[in-house]
């Protein structure tokens, strides 16, 4: 069927000016809670909040948690910053507060308070002292949207309201951020819980969770020796948080193996606004000065990648912008990203201030010219680090004892190769192809009864096998860095009869390229071995690194 586009045109005709006089304003009730689903969690919520704080100078900033009588949830924000007489309080509840007069505040987009707050409860009011010392509330409830429209709710603070604000202002200048009618934060609701206990545990681990997110997000606010960003204190039920540096920069054996500042232009203007990178490979687990500081890195893939600061606050973190996916081998790796607000277009920072989406050329130098030495770098670090947790977890050899005396008892039976030595890593080769001269890795000394299977801190091209000759016996040589190796091979190393039949097919294979090749497909064979090790390698990419977790417990 063919529409021709002048039909579509006749169809579609429309008088474009009589449309525009009539407005189609939009239902209130479906747009406050629409909001609501604009993709917080709970830290995000909370840290948007404290933005505005941080934003108003405050200096003290406490996030408290009650649970009333009525099993009713109530959370407040009190802060000891400059505060809001009429226009301002109203300003700050409007849907699109108008823009500050300070573009680099934390505070951006004029939605922050209303949707980060209406994202867990269904009221929300503002209670703040300016300094005519007169304390003024404003309350949004969505029930009351729906009937009433965009009307807040003027009304006096409470008691306890004014006793949260006084305890963190004082007599002086603050807000009180204060959400009611919290029915999105729990899993379940209070009523499904067993007891009040259940519930108190559920508030609990809320808290700790949020503790350990402003602690590393305001870091450079927190830490008071840090001059990159001005003094806050936060605290949450009035215990102080301390500062979390993700970097680690106080660990003796953190390396800052790559920094760059690069200048980045805005719309073609003549003005140029700078990026600051800084790659960071982070001690091993086992390196770190105290348990306290291993648990707070909490190295893992999940916290490997970029940490991107905007304004000295930390606003994303994980990942590698999609350049790569993230495995064990690069979770000691962290960069940080850091810009001012001037770049917020250009890198596209959402209403909630929790991602970025740098451009192709910023993508593009990163991958080509920044990241390449430092990724290479964790990896090694990484490498060694298993390595030697393995070796220490477990005797490999004696892992593989049983393997050999198999290997040993059938060997000859099977064996349709000859290899005699003739040099330094260097055979004639005897096969049903002739004899030829071959290179192959050669071990002299090897422990009596363990000379089929030898276990190898690395090997070339990362293979996770290769044939060698270890004191005139054939044998194979097997990766233990390999992601292979340290995901299927080392939990099983305990398991006498998996263990061997692992072992047989790597040595079985070694000894099928060693009755096979010839001068003509030498290399075939090589390459047989990097290609399968990589197809390995990216076919068990997301699984569980058994030593990790085991660490983390």
């Amino acid at each position: 069927m063919v529409i021709e586009d002048e039909e579509i045109f006749e169809e579609f005709n429309v008088d474009i000016d009589e449309e525009l006089d009539d407005e189609l304003p939009p239902d209130p009730g479906r747009v406050a809670e629409g909001l609501r689903d604009t993709g917080y969690d709970f830290n995000m919520a909370i840290s948007d909040i404290i933005d505005n704080s941080i934003a108003a100078n405050a200096t003290k900033i406490d996030v408290s948690f009650n649970l009333n009588p009525r099993d009713e949830i109530n959370i407040y924000i009190a802060d000891n910053g400059t505060g809001m007489n009429k226009a301002g309080l109203r300003n700050a509840m409007k849907y699109g507060s108008k823009q500050r007069k300070e573009k680099n505040s934390l505070g951006k987009f004029g939605l922050g308070l209303k949707t980060a707050s209406t994202a867990f409860c269904r009221k929300l009011s503002l209670v703040s002292r300016y300094d005519d010392n007169q304390v003024l509330k404003i309350t949004w409830d969505l029930d009351v949207i729906a009937r009433n429209g965009w009307k807040p709710i003027k009304s006096k603070p409470t008691k306890d309201e004014l006793k949260i604000l006084n305890s963190i202002a004082g007599d002086g200048t603050g807000t009180l951020v204060v959400w009611e009618k919290v029915d999105r934060l729990l899993q379940k609701s209070i009523d499904e819980y067993a007891s009040k206990s259940g519930v108190t545990n559920a508030i609990k681990n809320k808290k700790d969770k949020l503790a350990y997110h402003l602690a590393i997000t305001f870091q450079r606010f927190l830490d008071f020796d840090d001059r990159r960003a001005r003094n806050v204190e936060i605290s949450i039920d009035m215990n102080k948080i301390n500062p979390i540096d993700p970097f680690c920069v106080k660990e003796e054996l953190t390396e800052c193996v790559l920094e760059k500042r690069i200048k980045i232009t805005v719309d073609g203007g003549a003005d140029k606004y700078p990026v600051i990178l800084k790659a960071y490979v982070l001690p091993r687990p086992e390196e770190f000065s105290t348990e306290k500081a291993k648990s707070e890195a909490r190295v893992s893939t999940n916290t490997e990648g970029f940490y991107v600061y905007r304004e000295n606050r930390l606003i994303n973190y994980g990942g590698w912008f999609g350049m790569f996916t993230s495995e064990p081998h690069y979770s000691l790796l962290r960069i940080e990203f850091s810009f001012t607000e001037e770049l917020d277009n250009t890198f596209n920072v959402d209403i909630k201030k929790s991602r970025i989406l740098p451009a192709d050329e910023i993508i593009d130098y990163l991958k080509d010219t920044f990241i390449s030495a430092p990724r290479r770098q964790a990896n090694e670090k990484y490498r060694l680090s298993q390595t030697k947790k393995t070796a220490k977890k477990s005797k490999l050899e004696d892992a593989h004892i049983s393997s050999n005396k198999v290997i040993e008892a059938k060997a000859s039976s099977v064996e349709n190769s000859e290899m005699k030595q003739v040099g330094e890593n260097e055979v004639d080769l005897k096969n049903q192809y002739g004899t030829f001269r071959h290179k192959i890795s050669i071990i002299s000394g090897a422990k009596p009864g363990q000379m089929r299977i030898i276990p190898v801190e690395s090997l070339p091209n990362g293979d996770l096998w290769e044939p060698c000759l270890a004191d005139g016996k054939h044998a194979v040589r097997i990766n233990q860095s390999h992601p292979y190796y340290q995901k299927i091979y080392y939990p099983i190393l305990g398991q006498k009869i998996t263990t061997t039949g692992m072992d047989a097919l790597l040595w079985a294979l070694c000894e099928a390229e060693n009755s096979n090749i010839n001068k003509e497909v030498e290399t075939y064979f090589e390459d047989l071995r990097v290609t399968v090790s990589r197809q390995l390698k990216k076919l068990i990419a997301d699984l569980p690194n058994p030593i990790d977790e085991e660490e983390v417990e």
